[in-house]
Order: structure tokens, then sequence, then C-alpha cells
């Protein structure tokens, strides 16, 4: 059925402003925007939105789809992440993994999030799930990395990643993954916050430059970008110079990086999400150690100075919430862009306009997605507020539409999370 918004304040992205008027959309793509008029189709359903808002849905850049975002034990390193990661690969657990990935990935779409780039699978789960709403199931637009891929020892080795030893296996990997059609690669050049051993020491380094020039050469001839976990100044350089196209969180830059990142296209993402909590709140809410919350506090500050160079130099900011991280969850991608303006100092329109037109040019689906012009594909939020007031609107959308179906309903949302993050922002 083809739809018509009647009587809303249409976003103009580039700008910053809105437009009175309508919105018609048939065959999944916007047909038309403007002023209000009277539209001839005999299968057309009508959506009076007097007053309300209307932007473009939301791309979230960085994501996980294996878990809730509840803080858990299992989250970090030990015998109760042992256990979960057996238990995945079980017959049972891997039925309950199906439903947590379904269930992620509507949990987006209903809050505003229609496009999800997914960057680290168990077994290519995303995949699978990818090719079900692409056949009609409801969810969140998927573009899929499938498992990262790292060296032996490397971030997320033993959990989401797969650890192929030398160049040759991981060119091989590359290869595998394309059989399995996805649409990125996802390498982990640097270790995490959550596997640091040391104070300080966020992003020890993993691959060596070989090891990712690999990666990155066998992708590229197959037609696919690499995203490249990064958490530190040595493996910022390391994946730049290795021809990584996005730097996921992000480590300072010297003017020879930045330069080489800026004249490849290439682009950075910020996941504020799961660093401010882990950051500022006690180890006891988050079930992660002091390490991890020192380490984190060392991460948040490269990821913002990162941020900041980028947009200095004119590198592209991509948003991303890293959703499964604990206090992550796959609703909340509203306040990945209120801890954007926190950080950054950037403003709610450029805000806006980076988790949507921003982070389809990212994608390199700009044409597609990110802005409601005429013959892009009819994705877009109704909300009740203004959002350039405030994100939080996103919180409750009146209405959230993807290729042209109109869904409402909420994400399900857990208490005790939102309680903790309500916290946060108060500060």
């Amino acid at each position: 059925m083809n739809l018509l918004i009647k009587n809303c304040k249409i976003a103009d992205i580039e700008t910053g402003t809105y437009g009175n008027g309508d919105i018609y959309a048939a065959g999944g793509k916007i047909i038309v925007t403007g002023d209000r008029f009277a539209v001839v189709d005999n299968n057309l359903r009508t959506i009076n939105a007097e007053g309300r808002y209307a932007v473009p849905g939301l791309i979230n850049l960085h994501a996980h789809l294996f878990g809730s975002g509840v803080p858990s034990k299992a989250l970090g390193k030990g015998e109760e992440q042992d256990k979960l990661v057996k238990f995945i690969h079980s017959a049972l657990g891997g039925f309950v993994l199906r439903r947590i990935v379904a269930k992620s990935a509507r949990q987006q779409l209903m809050s505003g999030v229609t496009t999800v780039r997914c960057v680290g699978d168990f077994d290519y789960s995303d995949v699978r799930l990818r090719d079900k709403i692409n056949a009609g199931k409801k969810g969140a637009r998927l573009i899929c990395c499938g498992p990262a891929i790292t060296a032996p020892g490397g971030h997320g080795d033993g959990t989401f990643a797969v650890t192929p030893d030398g160049e040759e296996a991981l060119r091989a990997e590359v290869r595998r993954h394309a059989e399995k059609k996805v649409d990125w690669i996802k390498i982990c050049v640097t270790g995490g916050v959550t596997d640091a051993s040391k104070e300080g020491e966020p992003g020890e380094v993993k691959m060596t430059l070989a090891q990712i020039e690999a990666v990155c050469d066998e992708a590229h001839k197959l037609g696919l970008k690499v995203a490249a976990h990064v958490q530190s100044p040595a493996g910022m350089e390391l994946a730049v110079r290795g021809g990584v196209d996005t730097c996921e969180h992000g480590a300072p830059m010297t003017d020879e990086v930045a330069a080489m990142l800026k004249e490849r296209g290439g682009a950075v993402v910020t996941t504020f999400s799961p660093a401010l909590p882990l950051a500022e709140l006690d180890p006891e809410v988050t079930k992660l150690n002091e390490l991890c919350r020192t380490n984190t506090r060392a991460a948040l500050a490269q990821m913002t100075e990162c941020a900041k160079q980028a947009k200095e130099k004119e590198i592209p900011v991509g948003l991303g919430t890293d959703s499964s991280c604990p206090l992550c969850t796959q609703y909340d991608m509203w306040r990945e862009m209120e801890y954007f303006v926190r950080e950054t100092g950037a403003s709610r329109a450029e805000t806006l306009r980076a988790a949507t037109l921003g982070n389809a040019g990212i994608l390199g689906m700009a044409d597609e997605l990110g802005s409601l012009d005429a013959g892009k594909t009819a994705d877009f939020v109704l909300l009740d507020e203004d959002p350039l007031q405030s994100f939080e609107t996103f919180r409750r959308p009146f209405l959230v539409v993807k290729e042209g179906k109109a869904y409402k309903g909420k994400p399900g949302k857990y208490a005790d999370v939102e309680r903790e993050l309500d916290k946060l922002l108060a500060k």
C-alpha cells in the first residue's frame, strides 16, 4: 500500500530547517514532498501528521545484534563468557541467538533507526537475518560484515571474531566472507577496553601492517570496503596505512595519517554510547572491573580528540552505538546523538545530518538514503517534537516508515538500564 503523510513539518537535512507540507511515497520510494496536494491513488493509506516533524530514518553505523545491552558478567572475559559462547554454538543456543538478533533488528527499527551496519556477529547470523528482512521480515535494513576478522589474540577472538593465522589465511577468510554475501569487512586492528590487560592501554596493537594490507587488498578487489576497530594512535596509523575505509571508535591522528584517510575518502565512526557509561558509572552497575573503567576513560578521550580532528580536517564523522556492549541497547541511537553533541561540540543540526545523510554517504548510499528528497527510499520518522531542540523525542517515535511501510509501536525497553542512562544524561 502506498502512503500519504499529510500536514507535517518536513526536515531539510542540509539546512537544518523545516518546510510544511505532505510526503507521498509509492513503491517504497518518495515520489514528492512539499506543499499540500491531492493524490489520486486507489492503493493509498493516508495519515494526518498535523504539527509533527518528519525526519529521515536514522542510520546506525556501528552495532552488534547479538545482545540486549543489559550488563552481564558474561560480557567480560572469564568463565561466564566462555559458558555463554559455548551455549551459542549449541543447537539450542543457535535458536536463542536467532531470536535475539531478530528482536534487536526490530528494536532498532521501532526506535527510528531504519538502517544498521552490523560490525561483527556469530557465524553470519546477521547476514541470514538480513536476507529474511529483505524478503519482508520486520526489522531495520541491515548492512552486514559477518564475523569480525583479526589475528590470533585480537579483539573478539573466541567470540564474534575469526582469527586466521597469516596473510594468506586472512585473504582466504575475506574470500569466504564474500562467498557468504557480506556487505563490508570488519577487522580488529587493536584490542579493546574489555580485553586490555594493562592500565592506560585500551588499544594494544594486534594486527601487523602486512596483515591489514592483505585484508584490505583482498576486500577491495572484491568490491568490499573495510571497517577497522581502532583504539590507539599506533593502531590508527597502521589501519590507515593498511588501507581501511572507516576507523571505528578512533584515536588521535598525525597530520599525515589524517591526510591519507581524507584522500582515500575514508571516515571516522564514533561510538560514545558504551564509552560514556563505562567511564562514568560504577563497575557495580556496568558489571565490568575498575581496569576496564580506567581504560575506557582513556579510550573516550582519544575518540573525542579523533572526532574533533576529523571534523577540523573535513573528514566525515559517522555515528554508531556499539549496541550489545554493556548499557548499549538496541533502541538508544538518540542517546548517541546527544553524547555526540556533548563530546564534540557539534550542533544538533550537524549531528542529525551526520546520523542520516552523513552516515548514508559513508555507506556509499547517499543517493538512496539519508534525506527526504524525491526518488530516495521512503525511510523516515514522524516525531511529536522538534529533534533539533532535543533528540529525546526519538525515545517515543509517533511513526516509523521504512521503504514506504509504516510501523507504529514500542521497541520494548529495560527499566534498570534506562534509569542508569538517564542519570548519566542528567549530569
